[in-house]
């Protein structure tokens, strides 16, 4: 009867946490959003890679139409009390070449994407998906 309690606790408490990054998350992305909500061309992405037993990672980037990256955002680690960090590194980089970058730097390219460090698993998904959507868009309207 006290592991069905502790475990039911257990839950509870995953569940409040999780509740708090999910709104930790949705004011970042909003906070974001509300810089570009005038300005056109430009889109959020994000990249999200979760571990087991290893701290995760999400992504978030600002894309315009050119695949320029405006703004990069990563958070990475186990609890709720990680916070989104702007990496400067990728701003004004084409999306493509940071991919490229990414696969890269995690070594063998036909290593899994659940080999790769998890902030870059994150990126390269986030990075895709702007190529894709845009590529898309361009296409759509061209």
């Amino acid at each position: 009867m006290k592991i069905a309690i502790i475990l039911c606790c257990l839950l509870v408490i995953q569940y409040v946490l999780t509740f708090i990054q999910v709104r930790y998350y949705r004011k970042s992305m909003d906070k974001i959003i509300s810089r570009y909500k005038q300005k056109e061309g430009y889109y959020l992405f994000s990249g999200m890679e979760r571990r087991q037993f290893r701290p995760g990672a999400i992504a978030m980037i600002v894309v315009n139409n050119e695949y320029m990256i405006q703004e990069c955002y990563i958070v990475n680690g186990f609890s709720v009390l990680s916070k989104f960090k702007e990496l400067e590194m990728y701003k004004g980089q084409h999306v493509g070449a940071v991919l490229d970058s990414v696969q890269v730097d995690s070594g063998d390219k036909k290593r899994k994407r659940k080999q790769m460090p998890a902030i870059s698993a994150a990126l390269a998904k986030a990075a895709e998906s702007a190529l894709l959507s845009i590529s898309k868009k361009n296409i759509s309207m061209g």
